[in-house]
């Protein structure tokens, strides 16, 4: 439950302040675009000087009777101005698009030949899509509407089971090579190459997932920690002078700080995928901002098998892993075979592909 206040009404746009009872406070702005483009410049300005008034993370959502990109539109009538425009005004407000989940259009001419187009969208400000990282966008039927509703679900359950990632700054923490010769172990037993490469793949992610969260830990936690002592040390120090001990911890846990706060940037950077910008650059919200993107566009939020809507993820692993087995099949005895010998093709020794990988191979 949410309560909204500051409601304020203008020409095309209602505007109000969300108070959630266990977050920081965020604008949403719902929106009915004008038709004529003189009207459409008019209404653009209109949201610009109701952010002014409006500082924070923003949601502006709504039917904005306006397309930002050529292929929104199912024909080549394009208004290439009013979308220039309408570019313009998400980047001057540093605003993005949030991806819709399973349509391309949200609005159709309902004529024979129909004009279809996506006019109806949700954008949002960055800290407001880093606040809600689990929020998802999807059309709805469009019934007997020419239009389809968005609807904007801020808690979407979209967290499969975690899976192993292999995270680049552990090759600089110290005694990683003594983990890995410890972690890249297998049962002696397993001889097929295949089957025993799998082995010590599994084995070396079951060993690195823990010795990685024992190595590190909660980063968000231990700067939060760090932090509040030394705001005790801050606070004591207004008063009286700070003995060397506190001295020397307050300086430390400064340190401390420092270094967590760019492995949680190195980290951030590999999640995000982003390979243009250099080792350390202090930007850990564009990284968050990157990857909690790419998931929600990945994000299958239904599977439809005959009759079947599928929407819990346990049912939407079944339904894949049953698919896949299908696809790729099972062994079984060949009711019919060729006789090789018969088309005179030469022999080769191929036995030399089932022995071991050896160290100079890897």
């Amino acid at each position: 439950m949410v309560d909204i206040e500051r409601v304020s009404f203008d020409d095309y746009a209602v505007t109000g302040e969300v108070i959630p009872r266990d977050n920081i406070r965020w604008w949403i702005t719902t929106v009915y675009g004008p038709q004529t483009d003189e009207d459409k410049v008019t209404f653009l300005r209109e949201l610009t000087e109701r952010r002014s008034l409006c500082p924070g993370p923003w949601l502006l959502l709504g039917d904005f009777n306006m397309i930002m990109y050529a292929e929104e539109k199912n024909n080549d009538r394009l208004n290439r101005t009013m979308m220039a425009r309408f570019k313009s005004f998400a980047q001057e407000h540093e605003i993005k698009d949030l991806y819709l989940h399973g349509r391309r259009f949200t609005w159709s001419s309902e004529r024979e030949v129909p004009t279809l187009t996506r006019i109806d969208r949700a954008l949002a400000s960055v800290d407001w899509d880093l606040m809600h990282p689990d929020s998802i966008l999807q059309a709805l039927s469009s019934s007997v509407s020419d239009h389809a509703p968005i609807h904007l679900s801020l808690s979407a359950a979209f967290r499969p089971k975690r899976r192993f990632k292999f995270e680049a700054f552990w090759l600089n923490l110290e005694g990683f090579e003594e983990a890995l010769r410890e972690a890249w172990v297998c049962d002696t037993n397993i001889v097929d190459p295949f089957k025993r490469l799998d082995a010590l793949f599994r084995n070396a992610a079951e060993f690195f997932q823990a010795w990685g969260e024992k190595k590190v830990g909660n980063i968000k936690l231990k700067i939060a920690m760090a932090n509040t002592l030394i705001l005790r040390f801050d606070v004591a120090q207004d008063s009286r002078a700070l003995t060397l001990a506190e001295a020397w911890l307050r300086r430390t846990l400064k340190q401390v700080v420092l270094g967590l706060a760019s492995l949680e940037r190195t980290i951030a950077r590999q999640r995000s995928r982003i390979r243009w910008l250099r080792e350390g650059d202090a930007n850990t919200k564009l990284f968050h901002a990157v990857a909690n993107g790419r998931r929600t566009k990945n994000y299958i939020a239904s599977v439809r098998v005959d009759d079947e809507m599928i929407t819990t993820q346990e049912r939407k692993n079944e339904v894949f892993t049953e698919a896949y087995d299908r696809l790729i099949g099972s062994i079984r005895d060949r009711e019919l075979t060729l006789n090789l010998e018969a088309l005179n093709i030469p022999v080769a020794d191929l036995s030399d592909l089932d022995s071991m990988f050896t160290e100079e191979e890897i």
